[in-house]
């Protein structure tokens, strides 16, 4: 039971911290590419970006996501190609 309650606690304190901004920072610059520039969002600073994310507004969650969806898209290519 406590091991499970660590474990948790773990995986939930890894997303938080660092998939969080490492998704959004993708996201931003992958807006920003794909975009040709017209589309800028602000990158942060570690700590900042954590004061940022509890602001969350509708426009952070789609940064947020455009990150995973990379993600997720460069995972793909990389299963077809192989």
């Amino acid at each position: 039971m406590i091991a499970a309650s660590l474990t948790e606690l773990f995986i939930w304190l890894f997303w938080e911290v660092l998939l969080s901004f490492i998704l959004y920072t993708t996201g931003a610059v992958a807006l920003a590419v794909l975009s040709l520039g017209k589309i800028q969002k602000p990158l942060y600073w570690p700590a900042l970006f954590h004061h940022q994310k509890r602001l969350a507004k509708n426009d952070f969650y789609m940064v947020y996501l455009s990150g995973f969806f990379f993600y997720l898209g460069l995972f793909s290519l990389l299963v077809w190609l192989g």
